[in-house]
């Protein structure tokens, strides 16, 4: 029996998964208030400001050869990419379709953390793509079944928005979330939500990114979809196993340039905050096709780590 290579795999699912041009996937819907009556719908998120780090990434070596860094990775290699992202604006088709109050009384944001594979790397240029499985270590949501990549909060703003995502570099950025509902000096008295409300999480399904560096700036683009797991019905009306794809590009900054005390999820830097990925992005929703969705579940099917959790208490 033949099998289907990670690379066509990768490329079936990528071909499977394009966005139609005219972004003609069902909309999401928002309720700000948390009581299921949606009062906007959206089908892209647009204008997604975000920071990431990337760890376990060898930069600026020319595979075969050193660059003073240390010695050259074997190719390929596993490296691991944290993000904290907050949604801007919203639009339903061709119209803008921004809830009232976003980012003024309340924002939705998004952390990321998943493993990814550098296949191919020079002295000046890195590709990452998806690996076979992500290890337990990249799940964000604990309480959900498998290992989710992606989780988003609502979160409503205290009396001095103490708990506002602020992704960037200095105090108060790149922190919060992924500890509960609160997370220790982001909630405040007052603040209805502390560290906001998870309402969706999902698992990668699929990533592709190229780096290039020049002049101690690096540049890149980011193309990644997730699955669709979990939705909390009293904020979102979107269905389980749509695909949510982001793409980012924008500039990477040097470790020298990026300084903060920990990341989102509490990982300190180490002294090793090798890209923090400063950009602007959309989530375009889509629903595959049954034959897709077939297609994936016999590509997919051994490739992710299942855990089967207790329920929360």
């Amino acid at each position: 029996m033949s099998k289907l290579t990670p690379a066509i795999a990768a490329a079936v699912i990528a071909a499977a998964l394009a966005p139609p041009a005219a972004h003609a996937g069902p909309a999401v819907g928002l309720d700000p208030t948390g009581h299921g009556t949606y009062s906007s719908y959206a089908d892209l998120w647009t204008n997604v400001t975000n920071t990431a780090l990337a760890t376990k990434f060898i930069p600026g070596v020319s595979v075969g050869g050193g660059s003073g860094l240390g010695p050259p990775p074997a190719l390929p290699y596993l490296s691991e990419l944290r993000s904290q992202m907050v949604i801007g604006t919203m639009s339903n088709g061709s119209a803008i379709n921004t809830p009232g109050g976003l980012n003024t009384g309340f924002e939705l944001s998004a952390v990321v953390r998943f493993e990814e594979l550098v296949d191919r790397q020079t002295a000046t240029t890195a590709h990452f793509t998806l690996p076979d499985s992500q290890s337990a270590g990249m799940d964000v949501d604990p309480l959900h079944d498998q290992v989710q990549n992606i989780a988003f909060y609502f979160d409503r703003y205290g009396p001095r928005a103490a708990s506002r995502a602020v992704p960037g570099n200095g105090p108060g950025t790149v922190r919060c979330y992924g500890a509960g509902s609160t997370s220790a000096g982001c909630d405040e008295p007052g603040d209805p939500d502390g560290d906001g409300v998870m309402v969706m999480s999902g698992h990668l399904i699929f990533n592709e990114a190229n780096v290039a560096t020049a002049g101690g700036i690096s540049t890149g683009a980011f193309d990644m979809r997730f699955m669709i797991d979990y939705v909390d019905a009293r904020y979102l009306d979107v269905a389980t196993g749509a695909v949510f794809q982001n793409n980012v590009t924008g500039a990477a900054t040097i470790p020298s340039l990026y300084t903060p005390a920990t990341m989102w999820d509490g990982t300190p830097p180490s002294g090793v905050p090798l890209m923090k990925f400063d950009g602007s992005g959309s989530f375009a929703l889509a629903v595959p096709e049954p034959a897709t969705l077939a297609l994936l579940g016999l590509g997919l099917a051994g490739l992710a780590l299942n855990r089967r959790r207790p329920p929360a208490a």
